[in-house]
């Protein structure tokens, strides 16, 4: 039977915390372990009595490192103790959270191993401070749009998983509470399913014992939500106006020439010619936009090194590029041809410069772009392990 350990990050906590932990060993046998995140010497008596309770431990940072650095600590000597064959139970000292509640996470956890369960809270009721509300609406949107799963609570530090999501959760990036946003991201990109039990709403004094700062942590969120989708959207956009500006400098260049040179044979009068020079200007200028994002998105945004893993073997990697760069080709060379075709259609129908046309018709494309790109030219296979 696998053991269950519950970790507990805890910066500066109330004495209360000592009852909360008698109240979840009561419903939950398990190894209780709290991380002093740097509290100091005026919290040094609470911790000294949860090291004398029974299943317990404590683990202690010089100074405070942010929730998520906390978080790892404890996973750490989960590991170390148990490797692999446990239970973890996250959660935060403030006594938001409930034993009964905990009971069903992780009865969760044991029926799908594979699986992180989060403990989502329900955020209607008129006791739920206005700043927890707000924030949690704002990244639940942001986290929708850019993952395309849809989370009610992306911020709940009640979390149940099986031992053997350690490695990865060791591995994501992040030291405070922007930590828990990037492990769902993670889970996402991944292929590691997210469940969710609701759980009751607990606020005690309307959440005065939070470390939460508004202001910069708002800010890592945020950093945390824009991350590699964020990056995605980047590169996309700024790829999408040079593909602009090459096409406007080559529609114009090509409609300056056509009458003084050997290429008026080519592009040939009318209508037919029109279609010519707007085709022409389509494909060079999406070749060499492409082939930046291209190289920007393999590099950046979908760059398969994680910390702490070794590299794959040169061949493996030239053999995932190559496949990745004829994806790439088959998209780019379906994108250009429709793109090219309603750039011409628009920009007949509508008597607009091809320039405004491309801006409309390519506006619509990029989403479906945005899509193709995620979900098969770089598509991410779950990790071993």
């Amino acid at each position: 039977m696998k053991r269950t350990y519950i970790i507990i990050p805890a910066l500066e906590p109330e004495s209360g915390l000592c009852r909360q932990i008698r109240e979840l060993q009561e419903k939950i046998p398990s190894q209780v372990v709290v991380i002093d995140d740097g509290s100091g010497r005026d919290y040094r008596e609470i911790f000294d009595r949860i090291e004398k309770m029974a299943g317990c431990i404590v683990l202690h940072h010089g100074e405070n490192r942010g929730k998520g650095q906390a978080l790892k600590t404890g996973f750490r000597y989960v590991r170390e103790s148990a490797g692999k064959a446990c239970r973890v139970l996250c959660l935060d000292c403030d006594g938001q959270h409930l034993p009964q509640d905990g009971v069903r996470l992780l009865r969760t956890a044991e029926k799908h191993p594979d699986t992180l369960v989060l403990g989502v809270r329900d955020f209607s009721g008129k006791e739920v401070p206005w700043k927890s509300r707000l924030g949690n609406r704002i990244s639940s949107v942001l986290f929708r749009v850019f993952s395309g799963i849809y989370l009610a609570d992306t911020q709940t530090g009640f979390r149940a998983f099986d031992g053997m999501l350690l490695d990865q959760m060791l591995e994501i990036p992040g030291d405070r509470f922007e930590y828990e946003t990037r492990v769902l991201f993670a889970c996402a990109e991944q292929g590691i399913p997210v469940r969710t039990e609701k759980i009751e709403t607990v606020y005690l004094n309307e959440n005065a014992g939070t470390h939460f700062r508004p202001v910069q942590d708002s800010l890592r969120v945020t950093g945390a939500l824009f991350g590699g989708p964020g990056r995605f959207v980047f590169t996309s956009l700024l790829c999408a106006l040079l593909d602009l500006f090459l096409f406007w400098l080559f529609d114009e260049t090509f409609t300056h020439i056509r009458s003084t040179s050997l290429l008026s044979r080519f592009f040939g009068p009318g209508q037919q010619g029109q279609f010519r020079q707007i085709a022409a200007a389509t494909v060079i200028a999406r070749v060499l936009s492409a082939a930046v994002n291209f190289i920007l998105n393999r590099s950046w945004v979908f760059r398969r090194e994680v910390k702490g893993r070794k590299q794959r073997k040169d061949h493996c990697r030239s053999s995932g590029k190559k496949k990745e760069a004829v994806r790439y080709l088959i998209l780019c060379v379906g994108i250009t041809a429709v793109s090219a075709f309603s750039v011409y259609a628009v920009s007949e129908f509508f008597h607009i410069k091809p320039t405004a046309a491309k801006l409309l018709c390519d506006g619509i494309l990029f989403i479906f772009s945005y899509q193709a790109q995620k979900r098969w030219v770089f598509q991410k296979r779950r990790k071993d392990g």
